[in-house]
């Protein structure tokens, strides 16, 4: 698959990881509120699986999600991770150096992402 393909799994998996961490939820919950498979889940989470529309659909309704809203963030993810030169984004530079990483320091960085959104909402509200 080329480059858009990419960049779209991993946007994918990035949306859906950042939204499950957000709940502070395993792996194995989100599994039991969509009825989706841990290891298919997990290589959603990694860019390695492009889920169809069904499966968006059933892992929206898990997050209490309207589907249109779970793909809006996704487009916001391959916003981002747009560069014009080639080189890697600020998100995707996190996303590299999370992968890997134990779970709990995933969650970790996950609530230091939900204060900092937090902070700036203080300083702009």
């Amino acid at each position: 698959m080329g480059e858009r393909g990419e960049s779209y799994r991993e946007a994918v998996g990035a949306t859906i990881r950042g939204l499950r961490l957000t709940r502070g939820w395993s792996l194995r919950d989100l599994s039991q509120a969509s009825g989706i498979s841990v290891p298919y889940l997990s290589e959603i989470e990694r860019g390695r699986k492009d889920p169809s529309g069904a499966v968006l659909a059933q892992l929206a309704e898990a997050l209490d999600l309207p589907l249109g809203a779970l793909l809006c963030e996704i487009g916001r993810a391959i916003d981002a991770s747009y560069t014009p030169d080639g080189a890697m984004s600020a998100r995707q530079e996190l996303r590299a150096a999370l992968e890997g990483l134990p779970e709990e320091d995933v969650a970790e960085v996950a609530r230091f992402a939900r204060y900092l959104r937090w902070r700036r909402e203080q300083d702009s509200g």
